[in-house]
């Protein structure tokens, strides 16, 4: 519960000095199986597993969300460098590593259900050179809108870091939730400290993850579950939800961009 706290010690000592590297993923190249950030639509679990074309979305509206998500990876990226600065500082009491692979090679329900993830990063608490705490890391980010009204973690989310904590044996998680206008960000304390939810992972997580190999054992789909993130599925282009259909009709053709030298005089 001293996370935080260590972060904004050290950030207040932070001369700079440093730089890192931004990697902007994308999903084309996934290979077919279970991916955390999928869980919210059994439907897309399905098409993972049955290896359908991912395409990227198309339409105006997609241009902005592209913008946002690179937004997100950039503070992802300088989180994650911060934290092991801030570990460093710490000489030695705490690592952290970034970006944790899931994968079935590990074993267990990650080799069970063909898992394909990665956590942004794990805590390690250690004394006397024996790790004796892990915790697992959530990065976020929110306008300052939708950071007002929080009051917990995003069920979604939940359920995504459930996998993470099953898969990779993380009792705690702490969710850092980055408010892009002003910078303020959850602390390590309840409810953004979550311990391991065993309910939610007997009850939702796994029986729907089991469901998706069920229907891509029998080459059929789920019911379509219409949401946000349809408008920037990779599978939209097989699925065809009607709302996002309706969208892109009603934004009209998107804008060709003009021809070098267009706009001289």
């Amino acid at each position: 519960m001293e996370l935080s706290k260590f972060y904004d010690a050290w950030k207040a000592q932070d001369n700079g000095g440093y730089k890192y590297e931004v990697n902007v993923t994308g999903s084309e190249g996934r290979k077919p199986g279970i991916h955390a950030s999928e869980l919210s639509c059994q439907r897309r679990l399905t098409y993972s597993l049955m290896n359908t074309d991912r395409r990227p979305p198309t339409g105006p509206s997609i241009v902005n969300m592209r913008r946002r998500f690179n937004v997100g990876h950039a503070l992802h990226a300088m989180t994650q460098h911060e934290f092991k600065l801030m570990c460093a500082w710490l000489r030695g009491s705490i690592e952290f590593t970034d970006e944790v692979g899931i994968y079935p090679e590990l074993g267990g329900v990650a080799q069970q259900y063909i898992m394909y993830s990665s956590a942004d990063g794990i805590f390690s608490f250690i004394h006397e050179g024996f790790t004796y705490l892990r915790v697992g890391v959530e990065i976020k980010t929110e306008s300052e809108k939708e950071y007002d009204k929080m009051v917990k973690p995003r069920d979604e989310h939940l359920e995504q870091t459930c996998m993470y904590m099953k898969s990779l044996d993380l009792p705690l998680l702490w969710f850092v939730y980055y408010n892009k206008s002003n910078s303020n960000f959850t602390p390590s304390s309840p409810p953004y400290l979550i311990q391991f939810d065993r309910t939610l992972w007997d009850k939702k997580v796994e029986p729907r993850i089991v469901g998706a190999h069920q229907f891509a054992q029998s080459g059929q789909l789920p019911d379509r579950t219409e949401a946000f993130y349809c408008r920037w599925c990779p599978f939209s282009w097989h699925c065809q939800p009607p709302s996002v259909n309706q969208k892109r009709n009603s934004l009209g053709p998107a804008s060709v961009a003009q021809q070098p030298g267009a706009l001289r005089i």
